[in-house]
């Protein structure tokens, strides 16, 4: 009798059980949980504002972000006693200006920046742009995450190293993502905490985002998200420093 009743308690347990989704429902359902991919579709320009802020070192500063579709965008930061950050694309050049001084990205630095095209890609580029972006994509499991369980996804670049995305299991909204960053310095792992989620004409997105790059935060917080509000074309325009190393390179 306590063998069958052993039975028929572990056949209830796997009965209620779901399935793993796979990773292509996992990110499906981010689309669908955040507007739908209809509304994604609408949005064609980006323009956001707000501040960016490092932990623990009292910095913080004006910060400035617009896209568009073509793959075009320009973010510029300005930090009390480090100065002007800026960085941007006209849709084939990819360049940033810092402390450094200005450079135009290539190979796997521009691909990352560049291989999702659409003014919304920066809202989840491994659900809205994975076919441009990805080679593979593969749920590695369930585990908890800030006391809440989420799916973890491993995400293939066609170009560069594999990256995790975390998403929580009860909202499907992406929590966590985990890359490897090639830069200037050479690679930077960056965790990238996500959080603040508000819906705007239509579209949950969030508005607070954190990069984790060893002991170092930087948090970008931003009060205004405007959809497809007219951006003028001079903002994706190469600046004169960048066009310079342009001309120079074709020479």
């Amino acid at each position: 009798m306590r063998t069958l009743l052993f039975l028929a308690v572990l056949s209830i347990g796997y009965a209620q059980k779901a399935p793993t989704p796979t990773a292509e429902q996992i990110l499906d359902r981010y689309v669908a949980v955040t507007g739908g991919k209809a509304a994604y579709d609408k949005v064609k320009t980006v323009s956001m504002t707000g501040t960016m802020e490092i932990k623990g070192q009292n910095i913080r500063g004006e910060l400035k972000m617009f896209r568009q579709d073509g793959g075009k965008y320009y973010t510029v930061v300005d930090l009390p006693g480090i100065g002007k950050q800026e960085d941007g694309s006209n849709g084939t050049t990819v360049w940033d200006k810092t402390v450094l001084g200005p450079r135009i990205k290539t190979g796997v630095e521009k691909f990352l920046a560049s291989c999702a095209a659409g003014a919304m890609s920066e809202y989840g580029r491994g659900a809205l742009e994975k076919d441009s972006c990805y080679a593979k994509s593969e749920v590695l499991g369930e585990e908890m995450l800030n006391g809440k369980p989420v799916y973890k996804l491993r995400m293939t670049p066609k170009e560069g190293k594999p990256e995790e995305q975390y998403y929580d299991k009860a909202t499907g909204l992406l929590a966590r993502t985990k890359m490897i960053m090639p830069s200037p310095m050479g690679e930077v792992p960056i965790v990238a905490v996500v959080e603040e989620y508000k819906t705007v004409d239509g579209i949950t997105t969030p508005s607070k985002l954190t990069n984790e790059m060893g002991a170092v935060a930087m948090t970008m917080t931003f009060t205004s998200i405007r959809f497809n509000e007219s951006v003028p074309a001079a903002m994706f325009a190469l600046p004169p420093e960048i066009q310079a190393l342009v001309d120079a390179a074709k020479k």
